[in-house]
């Protein structure tokens, strides 16, 4: 028996239950139908896989539904691109009821609710959208999951599984409390009492006005392109419902100022009583008091809305002066000014000012009101001082602790706070009183006995003695003949009695010559230390060497500095770290297990502080071995997955998909094995079964900390420089902000490659060369070379960067019928005669034959890598993008996801070029041809959301979301 329908090319046999398919006790999805599991009486297709429910062959072909009364919906296999069911907002996986004339789509479980079709969610009319009648939905089937995405339009709420009203065709939901009592469609209000204040609808904004801000909270009136508010399209006036009407309330007896506390605005202040803000649940103040710069919540405050200014009731009584002749700019008085036309920071304490503050404008000079009234006496001054000429220095005493300076001494580098000092308000330079008595206009210093040595005060020279340079400006000594340079720190050397790695005193060598350090083995000619008895020299750095240390990447044993150790006639003897030989007369760490050769050079392991050991007390101290699996996730036939929001279920079962590759949300790479995927028929998610272990945290040898794992839809990873969705790992530590994609990450400090397969290969973050692979430089990760490139003459100059080192070694391509294979060597490297054997065969442009391709042997077919794998190759199409979605008028929200088109390609909206091969964005709708570039999509943007702050008068900061853009390179 079979269902006469479309439903599948093959016959389908139908079976009681699981035992009479070759003895399989475990059951299935449905796989084109509800995707419910599979238990009994259902049809199968046992060549391909293919499970279907009795109940969903028996599906009507043709239904009437009153959410789309206009046409008849037609039951189809598959949706006719990929869409979105238009009530439950989830992507449609399998079986659709569809209209064609309107690209109206439904889920079959939403379809077919019994509620629906017996009439039993009534249809209303309401004076809040009077273009559609509304419906009423009470006690939803649990079967229907609504989208994550779909709020109230009035409190910005999730749904849940609360009674609400819906707009099927404008994606209007609002809940029945938010309902009642009715809204007004204009209110009069205190705020703005110039014009009578419209209920609008996001959407039915300008394009450029797509996401203006409340103004008395501050936050967005919408996230979603659906939301109410009250609006006035003369002031571009805009306000909360629930600001508009809490407020609303408390307004009616509130006391007014005459004017806002400063004298400088006209504006009257209203008066906010704390008990009446923090009692309400709706209000969430996001704004700060312009004064202090603290938080407004559960305060008292008064607010000007014509000018968005919020102070605290004790600030406001301070009664700053307007204008002030203060002892820190002498030059011209100062006045009060409110509005910021940027982000500015103090003259004094150097800290950003965000609230109203006092300035010059002549002189470009800021000062904060906190720091203005602190210091009110007249400060006493040295014009002239040797230690900085340009500006006179004024002297202060010990400051209170309410003033928290951003800076330093420019001598001794240590905090301000309980001191007094000098400062120069011009150029930020502060100088302890205590550190004046160090410094001397000239000296006479033995590091350089030719010549007097002139302070200066710099940050552009590096020390001739201890090889630093500063990244900001200190103080040094500088010869004006011979241009040598010394640190002040480093003309008053100290003694050291002890150090970790030396018993005895150590002593100043101030004389410039060259040495090898005893300690770490690497040559040097600037700051050192002595020991007079047991005759050694080693850096100033590294006196705080450690004695004992715990190696990251040799962590079950323990490394103990020695300045020598005994070595067998012939022995070589390597760095594990950096692969050169080390040299046993040297200070080097060695493992102190004597059945174990692991050594480390000195100088790697100062340069590897706070990343790749931890210092410890002995040698006898125990060692664990990382635990990484304390980061993984536990697996059984059913998991909940940081990645998803669904649970998801173990699959064994071979992977066919009759030439659609199914990819892995968490890699990108295709699925061909078990895998872990989400039963509900609305989500497409499904992970490998390696990638599935992976937690919110990833240990990584490189970095001192657990890298943190996150699902992102786009990213660009540092290693490999590919555009990559799904697993997203970030330095938390070093490398900050840095994102890498997982198989980068999953690379090993040692490794092995086919390439160069007779020996291993190390990740060397300092080297810069061409990569054998690509011939491309490394990035400032560096790439990984050959463990005997110093012995071996061919390994040498061996080396791959990270997007070689990843590149798959067999890919398939749709030019090709054949599977292509790495190719490391020409087979033609020598045939010169030619110049068409060194070809590709994709852009049929000339290949370099010293470099690596793509070859199928059976057909002398070669092409690039680059050529083969596409621009973007670990990037899954489909994923949905929901991170910006006012761009296109035709859906609301526009749900885009990524995909490379066919032709005819569509057409960006930005700039007007064909979508072609680039990664691009597109309406999921097959009547809808708004498309756009990645690149474009972001300009794009932040050119709306720049014109609407331009037209609203409003001055971005840094705080604002707008400005979190993530430009494309």
């Amino acid at each position: 028996m079979e269902p006469k329908n479309f439903i599948h090319d093959h016959p389908l046999h139908f079976f009681e239950e699981w035992s009479n398919v070759h003895g399989k006790t475990r059951g299935v999805n449905c796989s084109s139908g509800c995707g419910q599991p599979i238990s009994t009486r259902f049809y199968a297709c046992i060549d391909c896989k293919f499970f279907l429910h009795k109940s969903c062959s028996e599906l009507p072909l043709n239904i009437t539904h009153p959410f789309h009364d206009n046409h008849p919906l037609t039951l189809l296999a598959k949706a006719p691109s990929l869409g979105f069911c238009d009530f439950c907002g989830n992507l449609v996986n399998g079986f659709v009821y569809h209209c064609s004339s309107c690209q109206f789509d439904l889920h079959i479980k939403c379809a077919l609710l019994p509620e629906f079709l017996n009439g039993d969610f009534p249809k209303v009319d309401h004076h809040i959208h009077v273009e559609h009648p509304l419906f009423f939905i009470e006690n939803l089937s649990h079967e229907v999951k609504l989208s994550c995405y779909y709020r109230c339009s009035v409190c910005l709420e999730q749904l849940l599984d609360a009674s609400f009203y819906t707009c099927v065709v404008c994606k209007l939901f609002l809940h029945k409390s938010c309902s009642e009592p009715e809204l007004p469609l204009y209110i009069n209000h205190p705020f703005h009492e110039k014009h009578t204040l419209t209920l609008t609808l996001t959407r039915m904004l300008p394009k450029w006005d797509r996401e203006p801000f409340c103004q008395f909270c501050h936050d967005q009136p919408v996230s979603n392109s659906r939301g109410f508010f009250y609006h006035c399209s003369s002031c571009r006036f805009n306000l909360h419902i629930k600001c508009a009407f809490v407020p609303q309330v408390l307004c009616e007896n509130f006391p007014k100022r005459d004017q806002h506390f400063s004298d400088v605005d006209e504006h009257p202040l209203f008066f906010i009583k704390k008990d009446l803000i923090s009692n309400s649940k709706e209000a969430k103040l996001r704004s700060n008091c312009f004064v202090c710069k603290e938080s407004l919540s559960g305060s008292s405050f008064y607010y000007c809305p014509d000018c968005e200014f919020f102070v605290h009731k004790s600030c406001a009584f301070k009664e700053l002066p307007l204008k002030i002749n203060h002892s820190l700019h002498d030059k011209h008085a100062i006045r009060l000014t409110e509005k910021s036309s940027g982000s500015v920071a103090c003259n004094f304490c150097l800290n950003d000012i965000k609230g109203s503050r006092y300035n010059c404008s002549s002189c470009e000079f800021h000062l904060d009101p906190q720091c203005a009234l602190l210091i009110t006496k007249d400060l006493p001054k040295r014009d002239h001082h040797f230690s900085h000429v340009e500006h006179p220095l004024v002297f202060v005493q010990m400051l209170s602790n309410e003033v928290k300076i951003n800076s330093s001494c420019s001598v001794c580098s240590k905090p301000l706070l309980g001191t007094s000092f000098y400062n120069c308000p011009d150029c930020g330079f502060f100088l302890h009183k205590e550190c004046e008595a160090e410094l001397w206009p000239k000296i006479e210093h033995v590091a350089h006995p030719q010549h007097p040595l002139t302070l200066v005060f710099s940050a552009k020279d590096a020390c001739n003695f201890c090889r630093d340079q500063s990244d900001v400006k200190i103080f040094g000594y500088k010869c004006p003949f011979c241009d040598f340079y010394i640190h002040h720190e480093c003309t008053l050397p100290k003694f050291f009695q002890k150090s970790k790695i030396h018993d005895h005193q150590l002593s100043p060598f101030m004389r410039k010559t060259p040495f090898i350090c005893d300690a770490c083995g690497a040559e040097g000619d600037g700051a050192r230390y002595v020991c007079f008895k047991c005759s050694i020299m080693i850096h100033k750095d590294c006196i705080f060497l450690p004695k004992f240390i715990k190696f990251k990447l040799h962590n079950h044993h323990i490394l103990g500095h020695k300045y020598s150790f005994p070595q067998k006639v012939g022995e070589k003897c390597t760095c594990q770290f950096c692969f050169k030989k080390v040299v046993a007369e040297y200070g080097s760490y060695k493992c102190s297990h004597s059945d174990c050769n692991y050594v480390l050079h000195g100088s790697c392991v100062k340069k590897n502080k706070g990343c790749l050991y931890i210092e410890v007390e002995s040698e006898n101290e125990e060692s664990d071995d990382e635990a990484s699996s304390s980061c993984a996730v536990a697996l059984g036939d059913k998991i909940d997955h940081f990645s998803h929001e669904h649970e998801l279920v173990l699959d064994n079962e071979e992977i066919i998909t009759n030439g659609d590759k199914k990819c892995c949300d968490g890699c990108a790479l295709p699925i061909l094995t078990a895998t872990y995927s989400c039963p509900q028929p609305q989500c497409n998610f499904s992970l490998h079964k390696a990638c599935a272990q992976i937690g919110k945290h990833k240990p990584h040898w490189a970095s001192r900390g657990p890298l943190q794992v996150s699902m992102k839809f786009h990213f660009r990873c540092a290693f490999c420089k590919y555009d990559c969705s799904g697993f997203c790992s970030k330095w938390e530590i070093d490398y900050f902000g840095d994102e890498i994609c997982l198989r980068c990450s999953e690379i090993l400090f040692i490794t092995t490659h086919e390439a160069h397969a007779q020996h291993s290969l190390f990740c060397d973050r300092d080297y810069q060369g061409p990569c054998s692979g690509c011939g491309e430089e490394m990035g400032k990760y560096g790439g990984y070379k050959c463990t005997l490139a110093e012995e071996e003459e061919n390994c040498k100059f061996f080396a791959l960067d990270y997007r070689c080192l990843t590149r798959p070694l067999t890919v398939e391509h749709r030019f090709h019928h054949h599977p292509l294979k790495l190719t490391y060597e020409d087979p033609y490297k020598d045939d010169d005669g030619d110049p068409f054997q060194h070809m590709c065969e994709i852009c049929e442009d000339r290949r370099d034959p010293k470099l690596w391709f793509y070859r199928c042997d059976e057909c002398d077919f070669d092409a690039h890598p680059d050529c083969v794998l596409g621009e973007h190759p670990f990037f899954k199409r489909g994923t949905i993008f929901n991170d910006y979605n006012t761009l296109c008028d035709s859906h609301q929200p526009p749900l885009i996801y990524f995909q490379r088109e066919k032709y005819p390609y569509p057409k960006c909206k930005r700039c007007s070029q064909p979508c072609k091969d680039q990664l691009a964005v597109k309406c999921p709708h097959s009547n809808c041809t708004h498309a756009l570039h990645l690149e474009c999509q972001y300009r794009l943007r932040f050119e709306i959301m720049f014109t609407s702050h331009q037209r609203s008068g409003r001055n971005p900061s840094v705080n604002d979301p707008w400005l979190n853009v993530h430009w494309v390179n």
